[in-house]
């Protein structure tokens, strides 16, 4: 049985990236053995170079602006893309920059988001859009578990 769709939430990927040991970086190498399809769009992508192009963010990872661009080309090579059509949605009343997530993870018909933003995407729970199975909103060392516990392998 195939794993989950999955969207992770920029905060997700970039504690992956800055540490790699802990829950966020076991949910990217998790991504990576294909242990759930990893949903993307374009929007996470920028957002991602956006933050890891910060100048105190690109020294405390030591991070070259070549290694930024790598990293989104190599992401992009395992995940699905959807193009992130969803532009209108306004499901995040507290933070609307959180939007392009959540259509993402509609649109990708993602089974789950993970998240550290527990203000505004974790505060959601479960998005449920009309036409959409339920997404539930995750932490990484949650979704970890999740995984250890389905059937999915």
């Amino acid at each position: 049985m195939p794993g989950p769709r999955v969207v992770l939430d920029t905060s997700v990927l970039v504690s992956a990236i800055l540490r790699p040991a802990g829950p966020s970086g076991g949910v990217l190498r998790a991504a990576r053995r294909k242990a759930f399809t990893m949903v993307a769009s374009p929007a996470i992508m920028d957002e991602l170079v956006d933050v890891l192009s910060r100048p105190k963010l690109r020294a405390q990872a030591r991070l070259t602006f070549e290694d930024v661009a790598l990293i989104r080309v190599g992401l992009e090579q395992f995940a699905e893309a959807v193009p992130g059509a969803y532009r209108d949605l306004d499901a995040v009343p507290t933070d609307p920059n959180d939007n392009p997530v959540v259509a993402t993870a509609l649109e990708g018909e993602a089974e789950y988001l993970v998240t550290l933003d527990e203000r505004d995407l974790l505060a959601l729970k479960v998005l449920r859009g009309r036409a959409h199975r339920p997404v539930q909103i995750v932490t990484p060392p949650d979704f970890l578990k999740l995984l250890r516990r389905r059937p999915w392998r």
